[in-house]
């Protein structure tokens, strides 16, 4: 039988791999490498500018 603190450490990382998919299924991109290596080498000025290029149709 699993102690209160294995219980809630198995919700936790169920919790976190359904938001995972969750976003994922709206079309996120949430592999771990590109999200942390475009994060801080793009200045937030050039972001904006792709969102800005991509949602203008």
């Amino acid at each position: 039988m699993l102690s209160e603190k294995q219980k809630r450490e198995r919700f936790v990382a169920l919790r976190e791999r359904n938001y995972r998919a969750s976003l994922q299924l709206e079309g996120f991109d949430v592999e771990p490498a590109k999200v942390n290596a475009e994060s801080d080498s793009t200045p937030e000025s050039v972001k904006i500018a792709k969102l800005k290029e991509h949602y203008a149709r």
